[in-house]
């Protein structure tokens, strides 16, 4: 294409090599603005056309336009951009093409910074082409790049804005995973910044931090303090370099990172938003919005802190993986729109919200869709989402149903004879098939009897649907261990002290899952233990790191359970409340974060605290209000024969003052169903009532506790309420469940 081809394929950059730095910032006429406006403009028409036809149509009279103007460098400026836009399209020998016009107008106009980015663009992609074409040339590739470092270099010396060009190219090299592409700007930046010393070079120490942090180069933090130290934005200096300390893993950088949100830097903090639209409610980011200097900056403090405070985590780990995950998405879950635009998939926004799932699966045959399921361990209540990409191959949308990836109808053939029913529909049964690792409905809807089929499915919508509502309106952070404990645990208020309420924190460790140590005493399990709780506010109204040892005479059998609690006093209200237990380096489990609400001693509502329920034989005891100790069974399991204790705390009884107690019980299944309000009955034991007296001067904590016989219930599962009743009519209830197992 040009009309004087003066270098060889991927030297592009040789003949201009020799040109003095001083020269390239003196020499000859600047670029103007209304040029610059030109070129940009030219630049954005080509990318709409995607009709190689019509990029030779608009060739023609540039090349004639040329012909009467050799030495006209906005010529070769638009010729290189179209001999560009031709190699995209897949005309590669054209980005040799486009290296030699924008080369000519370089020695034309060799203080035009346009002329070298252009330059550099062309190298670029010549490189890329020379190291992954049919016959790969990386000796040429790394030529090109080099050439390509150089141009990149000189351009951002004449004009360091393009320092913003250059670390969207950096991003989109490592979106596709391309490290090589990644350090040719890297190393141009680098350049640049060390020639332009002083407030001008500002902007291209930022581009630097924020690519080596990218890429992970140490040196991110030294571009960084160099950025601050130059003045330019202070506020945007803090943020970045808290970043990249936090990335690095020293979580001081938490600190620089708040300072800069106290700026006035309407750059910086648009740049605080965006860390936060990925995971802030709306009420959070209202607050953000509303406030100004050191209030915005402790508005963010405490939104993090809540969220490490509530994971178990020190302050700064979780904005810290929310950095990480913002870098993952960004490279693993974007979608580029037609105008240059980015967005994540919905993946992507689970992704910043949760993290790494702990399982994936997918499916893939033809005629079905690309689609993933993840799933993150929760307890007893995991985490299922389903993906599936319908409107482009990468963007993955949320679904209900993994039933919804497929179109074929969901039919049964259902044998005369009776047996098992089998699916006609072979992706139907195969989509099952490949999520049965994730959720047991998946094989029990695979394998059910066909009246029971409609149940597991609406099941396992019903699964997907609550994936959805939680995945997409919370974060989380959850502690990870090497093995999980598949321990239990539980929060009740019980246990008060006088006018303090206290909340237990229970739990129970299978045998297999330990390995006790010796000690003086007898046989020895150390127990870490850690607790918190929040109030609404996001304050810490209670926090435990403990290691509880329990001391036995005999090892728990694989086939028990190790039980054991820790007692935390707190104040009213009502609180988050998550709790943690470990069993050596590697081995814990993390139970859900909780709601806890937690009665006021001398407040006037009448209120009860956790209804608890165990058998006489337990091994589990708790404290009521401070004066006895009674038994508790996980579940509520209890032999018939051994009867029931079942206990309870009183809040709210004015002192002098009593109170009627009964005690109800219902059949749990008719509860599920929906019929338990006309199933409850008087619990069939004169004991199950009781009156209450808050004598004068005693503490406000009123306790009671009886065991209940259950020879006149049948075995299995019910619910248990106490209802307490006060002299003005006031009434508290309280439930709980009740498993009765026949020995």
């Amino acid at each position: 294409m040009p009309l004087d081809s003066r270098t060889l394929p991927g030297t592009a950059g040789a003949l201009t090599s020799l040109i003095p730095l001083c020269l390239l910032l003196s020499v000859g006429q600047a670029q103007t603005p209304e040029q610059r406006r030109s070129i940009d403009s030219f630049r954005d028409s080509l990318q709409t056309v995607t009709d190689s036809g019509a990029l030779q149509s608009r060739e023609s009279p540039l090349l004639a336009s040329a012909r009467r103007t050799p030495r006209d460098a906005l010529v070769h400026l638009r010729l290189g951009h179209l001999a560009l836009r031709q190699g995209e399209l897949g005309g590669l020998s054209h980005y040799d093409d486009a290296a030699s016009e924008f080369n000519w107008a370089a020695e034309l106009a060799p203080q035009w910074p346009y002329a070298w980015f252009g330059l550099g663009l062309a190298e670029y992609a010549l490189g890329q082409q020379l190291r992954g074409g049919g016959a790969p040339r990386p000796a040429p590739a790394r030529a090109a790049w080099s050439h390509a470092t150089q141009a990149f270099a000189r351009a951002s010396m004449l004009e360091p804005g393009l320092a913003v060009r250059l670390e969207e190219l950096a991003r989109r090299a490592l979106r596709e995973h391309d490290s090589d592409r990644a350090a040719v700007v890297r190393e141009a930046l680098r350049r640049a910044a060390t020639e332009l010393r002083g407030a001008r070079g500002a902007r291209l120490y930022l581009a630097l931090g924020r690519v080596q942090r990218e890429t992970g180069d140490s040196g991110a933090l030294r571009s960084l303090e160099t950025y601050l130290a130059l003045g330019d934005s202070r506020a945007l200096a803090q943020l970045e370099l808290g970043r990249a300390q936090l990335l690095r893993g020293d979580l001081r950088g938490m600190a620089t990172y708040l300072a800069g949100a106290g700026e006035e830097d309407p750059v910086a903090l648009a740049e605080y938003r965006a860390d936060l639209l990925g995971i802030a409610t709306e009420a959070e980011l209202a607050d953000f919005e509303l406030r100004r200097g050191p209030a915005r900056a402790e508005t963010l403090r405490r939104l993090w802190m809540l969220r490490d405070r509530l994971e178990l985590r020190q302050d700064g780990e979780r904005l810290a993986e929310h950095l990480r995950r913002s870098i993952v998405a960004r490279r693993e879950f974007v979608l580029l729109s037609e105008d240059g635009g980015e967005r994540l998939d919905d993946r992507g926004r689970i992704y910043i919200r949760h993290g790494e799932p702990d399982d994936r699966a997918g499916f893939a045959i033809p005629g079905v869709e690309p689609n993933e399921s993840w799933r993150y361990h929760r307890g007893a209540s995991d985490l299922v989402l389903h993906f599936v990409a319908r409107q482009a191959p990468n963007d993955f949308r949320l679904i209900e149903s993994v039933l919804d990836v497929a179109t074929l109808p969901i039919e049964l053939a259902i044998p005369a004879s009776g047996g098992t029913a089998a699916w006609t529909g072979a992706s139907t049964e195969q989509l099952l098939r490949s999520r049965s690792g994730l959720a047991p409905v998946y094989g029990q809807a695979r394998s059910a009897p066909p009246d029971r089929v409609a149940g597991y499915l609406a099941e396992e919508r019903a699964l997907g649907r609550r994936g959805i509502q939680i995945g997409t309106r919370s974060d989380s952070y959850a502690l990870r261990f090497e093995r999980d404990l598949n321990a239990w645990g539980a929060l009740l208020v019980a246990g008060g002290s006088g006018a303090q309420p206290a909340i237990q924190v229970v739990f129970a460790i299978p045998g297999y899952a330990l390995e006790p140590a010796t000690g003086a005493a007898g046989i020895v399990y150390p127990v870490r233990l850690r607790f918190v709780a929040l109030d609404a506010q996001g304050d810490v109204v209670a926090a435990v790191d403990t290691v509880t040892r329990i001391t036995l005479n005999a090892p728990v059998p694989a086939n028990r359970s190790l039980f054991g609690r820790v007692a935390v006093p707190v104040r009213p209200g009502r609180l988050l409340a998550h709790a943690a237990v470990q069993y050596g380096e590697q081995a814990g489990t993390t139970f859900e974060v909780d709601t806890v609400v937690v009665p006021s001693p001398g407040a006037d509502a009448l209120a009860l605290g956790d209804l608890l329920v165990g058998a006489p034989r337990s091994k589990l005891t708790i404290p009521v209000a401070d004066t006895a100790l009674v038994a508790f069974s996980p579940g509520g399991l209890v032999h018939r024969s051994d009867g029931a204790e079942v206990a309870v705390e009183i809040f709210g009884l004015d002192p002098g003052t009593r109170a009627n107690l009964r005690v109800l019980i219902a059949p749990l299944d008719s509860t599920l169903a929906g019929g338990a309000a006309s199933r409850w009955r008087p619990f069939p034991d004169r004991r199950a009532q009781a009156g209450l007296i808050r004598s004068p001067g005693s503490a406000p904590i009123v306790a009671w506790h009886a065991l209940l016989p259950l020879k006149n219930l049948k075995a299995g599962s019910w619910l248990l309420a106490v209802e307490v009743t006060d002299a003005t009519g006031r009434i508290a209830r309280r439930e709980a469940r009740l498993i009765i197992q026949t020995p």
